[in-house]
């Protein structure tokens, strides 16, 4: 950079970078960092991402029309009332850039979703944390950090990378305790793979409320990862808003047709459901079993404890699990540096992981 180049700003989230550990040539990888399905889309969702590549040369509709009218029939909300993304990141974002400016806070729990403060830089603001308890979200703390300043609260239920939840009536307790002129956001990208019997994604909670967005995802549940499909569920007043700030075409072509499919597979969502909720039960059990502490999850991932014992610890583990070829993620940025989180993957995959912890700890004994 010569001597006439102005430095660029670059705001410091406070987020620590994690050493990537290679995987030994001739190791086949089992990618467990990153919360992909094991199961992958639906066949009709690839069957339409296929048929539509055919057709390349046209643009995808901006609107995404045939898409929010299919979640609207499908989830019981009017498509007006509902905003697509690609994938639903870039409408945090969105959310952000609408309603924070610089000066203000945005504000979220102690473990949250790592995009929370990133959004919180890109526009300026300060992002503020809230205690946890237990590793859960707590709301009275969270009510107890709104200050004149707090723009926007950031809530992702289930949460990552804790995997933990908050039941519907703390959810509404947060909503009718919240200033007006704060927005709620409720980040449900998990919220396909929750069992718990009083888990929300939170779309009663936008009825009757002009302040509160609930977003979701084809990532996770549906498998579309690669093809970044999200959405919104918000008052139409935030969704004109929304709508003038996202990219226009945000959506693309094969990702919308997909979109579209997976929605009308039936029972599929319901099939990976079921099967993460037995793996996550078994390997829960396994955890235990081996002297580690896997917090209560109602994810497709399991965040885990390991000791702090030299080596013993979760760097070790991550390491040692490499070097393996199972592929885990130290959450260190997240302000957990003796946990690691695993996502729950096929059979064959998790019994490798569960062999290379056997393996690791018998070593470090």
């Amino acid at each position: 950079m010569s001597a006439s180049t102005p430095e660029p700003y670059i705001p410091d989230t406070g987020l620590t970078v994690v050493k990537k550990v290679a995987v030994p040539p001739g190791v086949p990888p089992v990618q467990l960092s990153l919360n992909e399905s094991h199961v992958g889309a639906s066949p009709r969702a690839v069957a339409a991402a296929k048929a539509r590549a055919d057709m390349l040369r046209r643009y995808p509709d901006p609107a995404s029309t045939a898409l929010r009218e299919a979640i609207g029939r499908r989830f019981g909300l009017d498509p007006d009332h509902l905003v697509c993304g690609n994938g639903s990141e870039e409408l945090l974002d969105v959310i952000g850039r609408a309603y924070a400016r610089p000066g203000d806070e945005i504000l979220f729990t102690e473990h949250g979703f790592i995009q929370f403060p990133i959004v919180a830089m890109r526009v300026g603001a300060t992002p503020a944390r809230a205690p946890e308890r237990d590793r859960v979200a707590d709301v009275d703390a969270l009510l107890a950090h709104v200050t004149p300043r707090t723009r926007v609260v950031f809530l992702a239920n289930p949460n990552n990378p804790t995997g933990t939840t908050l039941g519907v009536e703390a959810l509404r307790h947060l909503r009718d305790r919240l200033p007006g002129h704060v927005v709620l956001v409720l980040d449900s990208a998990y919220a396909e793979y929750a069992t718990q019997p009083d888990y929300t994604a939170g779309h009663e909670l936008v009825a009757g409320a002009d302040n509160v967005v609930v977003t979701r995802t084809f990532s996770k549940a549906y498998g579309l990862a690669a093809l970044r499909v999200g959405w919104a569920h918000c008052p139409p007043s935030m969704a004109r808003v929304l709508n003038r700030l996202r990219g226009i075409g945000n959506v693309n072509a094969l990702a919308q047709e997909a979109a579209l499919a997976a929605l009308d597979e039936p029972g599929w969502v319901e099939r990976v459901r079921d099967e993460v909720a037995r793996m996550r039960d078994h390997l829960t059990r396994e955890y235990r079993a081996l002297g580690l502490e896997p917090l209560p999850s109602q994810t497709n991932f399991i965040t885990v404890r390991f000791p702090a014992a030299a080596g013993r610890t979760a760097a070790d583990a991550h390491v040692f699990l490499a070097t393996r070829g199972v592929i885990v993620r130290r959450v260190d940025d997240h302000g957990l540096g003796d946990f690691l989180r695993v996502t729950i993957g096929s059979d064959e995959d998790n019994q490798r992981l569960l062999d290379g912890l056997r393996a690791f700890l018998d070593h470090a004994r």
